[in-house]
């Protein structure tokens, strides 16, 4: 089965999809591409009635730049294998024609950056960054590098069977080879799937480690309760859901909404996560495209992740944290992709070596030392394939010990109790359309950061025709909007030096000083403080990913935060109306005769009642003349 395929040493692939009971042996011809566009289509020798298979993909985090972004690039190019070959066997089919070589390293696993070079790279990138409103979380990664003796095609189906005998759980297992290189991977993480119109994607983050201790059902269940009820990985995984939410409203112009949260466990670790559904008329290159790459294995916002990851990493990630690409064609002859992130893979070359990245999502309040532990965790099950571990049975899956279990369905259920209700339901036009909004129109200012298209929907919903527009390119004098949103982003208002802050204060006084309306939020509205007269102040504790409740002019709000810096009330301002801290008088929101300011992103799942928020606040902006 296989033998022929390592024998001739021409490009080919396996994989091994969740939920499909075969494994895919692919072969064909091997491309080099630059462009996402250049991907061959419609190309596969298909058969009537059943699903085809055209090209897969592996995609360069470097192919970022097509949507703008800084990045590091080494000139690594769209490894594409056009499918002319495809057979369809049984995972114990496939398993039992395996080769078993010898696995020999020149030398011990290497990681680099050493652990006390990247604990202090973790609290430059807190300190630095988050600790000056660059972000809510990045994610920087440490390498994992081996030499490999002899490599072959057969070692590299000995490493590819080990992890598929000792991993489970994986949306992918993959080994792909391009006649020069071997990329072998079992990734929890979808990406993207696109089916009839239909996106999905699903964000993964909080991670639990399996030890020995827990083959008792007492002890692990007590300390997965403590896990489930983690604040850090509560928080960290409503930040990757708020940021891959915003490429949701970005590209599923028809609505989506949440599912979960949902476990997914692996050999080594147990994850938490959630799935999001929405509907696109977009092109699947065009899906592919905006969607690179997932807030999982960059940050966010993503444009600012991006700085900071080009600012901290050394050099290119090459094809980790980007993702795989399946085009194919349904049994219908619809087009369709299944897209994969590239995380727990191996890539190794001809010649033997091997390297494995693996990163560690950092927070406000992430630990170093825990961050640098996590990484070695999540290359482990991969670098399974290079050891004698490999010849270990894998452990049993502990979920299916919890699964059903009450008190757990409790602690996750109670996960959704204080999220934005809008977000977990299929947003129907005609149920959340407010008439006296219709037709209304807005222009959202984007300052760097996807929150504008969350915003940019709700308003939709309600009826307003919302538009988004980058802030270098926006002309206030030829906006004929109704209403013009000054929308948030990364970085310090009050930094002079900076064109975004200065035409951003700039913009926010010609607003006031036409007495056009108009809504500012989180650095908007930091702005709009400054252009009153009011002092910006740095947070003490950067407010990045939390959830607080305010007294939202009279009213107690649960309001999701993301900002290092505030707006601070001192002295009282003719015709403004003001909400703040009691105790700090930082400025949660402001409304004035014309305008109202929101520190807090009423757009997010962390905001209970945001989609109320903005609509009693719009309606307030725009009342409807009397007839």
């Amino acid at each position: 089965m296989l033998a022929p395929i390592l024998a001739a040493g021409t490009p080919f692939a396996v994989l091994q999809r969740r939920g499909d009971d075969h494994v895919h042996l692919l072969g064909g011809e091997a491309l080099e591409l630059s462009e996402l566009a250049e991907i061959p289509r419609n190309t596969g020798r298909g058969e009537p009635g059943v699903e085809t298979f055209d090209t897969l993909s592996a995609i360069p985090f470097s192919q970022i730049r097509e949507r703008g972004y800084a990045v590091h690039d080494d000139g690594a190019k769209i490894l594409c294998l056009r499918i002319a070959e495809h057979r369809r066997v049984s995972r114990s089919e496939f398993i039992a024609a395996l080769p078993e070589e010898p696995i020999e390293l020149a030398g011990d696993i290497e990681y680099r950056p050493a652990r006390e070079d990247f604990a202090g790279l973790i609290r430059a990138v807190i300190d630095e960054e988050i600790g000056n409103g660059e972000g809510a979380n990045f994610v920087i990664p440490r390498a994992a590098r081996a030499k490999i003796e002899g490599m072959s095609p057969e070692k590299a189906a000995t490493i590819f069977g080990r992890i598929i005998r000792r991993e489970y759980g994986a949306y992918w297992s993959f080994l792909f080879f391009d006649g020069r290189r071997y990329l072998i991977g079992a990734t929890p993480e979808r990406h993207l799937l696109v089916r009839g119109g239909t996106v999905r994607m699903n964000p993964i983050s909080g991670t639990f480690r399996k030890r020995p201790e827990h083959a008792s059902l007492e002890t692990f269940k007590r300390e997965f309760l403590d896990f489930l009820r983690n604040s850090k990985e509560i928080y960290e995984l409503f930040m990757v859901v708020d940021e891959e939410l915003k490429m949701m409203s970005r590209l599923c112009d028809e609505g989506g909404m949440i599912i979960g949260p949902l476990i997914k466990e692996m050999s080594n670790l147990v994850h938490t996560e959630y799935l999001l559904t929405g509907r696109s008329r977009l092109d699947l290159i065009d899906l592919l495209r905006g969607s690179m790459f997932a807030a999982t294995v960059t940050g966010s916002p993503i444009e600012s992740a991006c700085r900071v990851i080009h600012k901290y990493e050394p050099g290119a990630r090459r094809y980790y944290a980007s993702a795989l690409a399946l085009l194919g064609r349904e049994a219908d002859g619809s087009e369709f992709l299944d897209s994969p992130i590239m995380i727990r893979t191996l890539e190794i070359t001809a010649e033997g070596r091997a390297e494995i990245q693996a990163g560690a999502t950092l927070v406000r309040d992430s630990e170093p030392e825990y961050e640098v532990q996590e990484t070695e965790s999540k290359a482990a099950a991969v670098l399974s394939g290079l050891t004698n571990a490999s010849t270990r049975a894998a452990a049993p899956p502990l979920w299916p010990m919890l699964h059903g279990d009450d008190e757990v369905a409790e602690v996750l259920q109670a996960r959704n109790q204080h999220l934005s209700h809008f977000w977990f339901l299929l947003q129907d036009a005609d149920e959340d359309l407010v008439a006296a909004l219709r037709d209304r129109s807005a222009v959202i200012l984007d300052h760097e950061d996807d929150f504008c298209h969350m915003l940019a929907h709700m308003l939709q919903r309600m009826g307003c025709r919302a538009e988004v527009e980058r802030h270098e390119t926006f002309e206030l004098e030829r906006c004929d909007a109704d209403l013009v949103v000054v929308g948030p982003g990364p970085g310090n208002p009050s930094d002079e030096t900076c064109a975004k802050m200065r035409r951003g204060r700039e913009i926010v006084e010609r607003l006031l000083a036409e007495q056009r309306p108009f809504l500012a939020v989180c650095l908007g509205h930091q702005l709009l403080c400054r252009a009153l007269g009011l002092e910006v102040i740095k947070k003490r504790n950067p407010y990045q990913g939390i959830q607080e409740t305010i007294d939202f002019f009279g009213v107690k709000q649960r309001v999701g935060f993301y900002n290092t810096f505030a707006g601070k009330w001192e002295r009282e301002l003719p015709g403004v109306e003001v909400s703040c801290d009691a105790e700090t008088r930082e400025i949660h929101a402001l409304r004035g005769p014309h305008y109202t300011g929101l520190q807090f992103h009423a757009e997010s799942i962390l905001t209970k009642y945001g989609y109320s928020i903005l609509r009693d606040e719009l309606l307030r902006l725009l009342p409807r003349e009397e007839a």
